[in-house]
């Protein structure tokens, strides 16, 4: 879990860094799909390894697993976030890594 949530942490750092420079709309896609999926599968997990007291309202796992889905569906479903990749990556308007996008003007 930890490993998924600093990657996800790093994803979105890795926009925000491009945005000075161009408009980043599939790199937010990327980030905002993946913390999300990662949201879910962590509290999943947390439910799992907590047991009975995760659906206690004394334990801050359970709000957590509460708010999770939320994070796939707010501010545009993930399915519409793969579409704007998608998209994206084949009208070559996004490249992955740290390269500067390839704007035809």
């Amino acid at each position: 879990m930890a490993t998924e949530i600093q990657a996800a942490r790093l994803m979105t750092y890795w926009a925000a860094v491009r945005s000075e420079s161009w408009a980043v709309t599939s790199e937010a896609a990327m980030a905002k799909y993946f913390a999300s999926e990662v949201a879910m599968r962590a509290t999943t997990e947390a439910m799992r390894v907590h047991g009975g007291h995760g659906y206690s309202q004394e334990f801050v796992v359970e709000r957590l697993y509460r708010d999770a889905p939320l994070m796939v569906i707010g501010e545009g479903t993930n399915d519409i976030q793969r579409l704007i990749i998608a998209k994206s990556l084949i009208q070559g308007t996004t490249t992955l890594g740290w390269q500067t996008p390839h704007n035809p003007a």
